[in-house]
Parts: C-alpha cells; sequence; structure tokens
C-alpha cells in the first residue's frame, strides 16, 4: 500500500519531526509505503561470492554468469501489445524469500557441474 499527499511547506507536527524545518513557501511531496525487507548484507555477499567463483570456473565475467542465472531461473513472458517478451527481474528487487530460493536454485545449478563454493574462505 502507498498514500501519497501533497503537503506545504508550513505543515506542523509529525511531518516537522519526521522531515525537520521545511520553507514554508514550498510544497512538498511525501510518500509513505509499506517497508519490505530486502536481503541482508550477508545473503548479498554469499552471493556475490559464489556468482564471482562460478565465473572463474565457468571462464566467464560476473556479470555474465549473473545475467545468466537470472535469465534462467527468475524470467517470465509477458504480452506487451501484441508482442510476447522475456522479463528478467532484478535480483535487488526480490523479497528475502524468493532471494533465498533464487540463491537455492543457483547453488544447486553450481554443484550440478561439479563446482563448489569454499565456504571457509569467505567466513561461513
Amino acid at each position: 500500500m502507498t498514500l501519497k499527499k501533497k503537503i506545504s511547506g508550513n505543515a506542523e507536527g509529525s511531518i516537522q519531526s519526521l522531515f525537520g524545518n521545511l520553507n514554508p513557501d514550498k510544497f512538498y511531496d511525501v510518500e509513505v509505503s509499506e517497508h519490505k525487507d530486502s536481503r541482508s548484507h550477508q545473503q548479498n555477499k554469499l552471493y556475490w561470492a559464489l556468482i564471482t567463483e562460478m565465473s572463474s570456473y565457468l571462464g566467464h565475467t560476473t556479470e555474465e554468469v549473473h545475467d545468466l542465472m537470472r535469465y534462467k531461473y527468475l524470467s517470465f513472458k509477458e504480452l506487451v501489445g501484441n508482442e510476447e517478451i522475456t522479463r528478467v527481474p532484478s535480483t535487488a528487487q526480490l523479497s528475502i524469500k524468493t532471494f533465498n530460493e533464487y540463491y537455492d536454485k543457483v547453488a544447486q545449478f553450481a554443484y550440478g557441474l561439479g563446482f563448489r563454493l569454499d565456504m571457509d574462505q569467505y567466513g561461513y
């Protein structure tokens, strides 16, 4: 849920406490939306360690492997006008649960290729 409201710079009360002193001669757009947790720094670090090591193992760049994995596990078809296109979402937009599911699929893919991430090297 997202709420949007236009306020003036001379709004009083909690708005001032959240944003400090606002110029009373200007108007401001304020948007309030429900907070969604994103993946943790540790999850991100582990994912990029896996992608980096897989890249070296496969002989591709990290961006290539990242894009290939996103395409393989996250892409979906969408109709735009009369054309079917493939959309590949950003991993940064995934919920924690979806990101964990995605990571598990990438790790299983790597395992199937014979690749093993040395977890000790990364402090896991």
